[in-house]
């Protein structure tokens, strides 16, 4: 269309010439945006594929009653073990576990993790319930 234009007269050389060059820095632009989004879906659907595979070797060892030399070596790739610190009177030591496929994950404290009361229904009327002890202060 541009080119049709410019044969026909309706825009000048001049203008020609800037619209074309910035169509040509525009289509560069696009194709170097393609060039880094496609990386970028490569790395997550690679990530997809080693969090199945991790998943699915973590499934074969579900109701494993031991841990076995074959079990660590298949599920984690390392084991950072920092120095001991006394923190209020306790001693302190941070591991951090990277697994094959999916790398470390953070577990939260167990402080945040939040206290539920379980409440079973043994039979038609009667309910046992399970609470953490409160503590006073």
């Amino acid at each position: 269309m541009l080119c049709e234009d410019n044969d026909t007269g309706k825009i000048d050389g001049a203008r020609f010439a800037k619209m074309s060059m910035q169509y040509s820095e525009e289509q560069k632009e696009l194709s170097e945006r393609i060039k880094v989004l496609q990386k970028d879906l490569d790395k997550w659907t690679g990530k997809t594929v080693d969090t199945n595979v991790f998943m699915k070797t973590v499934r074969k060892y579900t109701k494993a009653k031991s841990l076995t030399d074959k079990m660590l070596n298949e599920l984690i790739e390392k084991i950072e073990v920092y120095h001991a610190e006394r923190i209020d009177g306790v001693n302190v030591q941070k591991l951090k576990i990277h697994y094959n496929c999916i790398g470390s994950i953070e577990i939260p404290q167990f402080e945040q993790i939040p206290e539920v009361v379980v409440i079973i229904s043994t039979r038609q009327g009667v309910e046992t319930s399970c609470a953490p002890t409160a503590i006073a202060i």
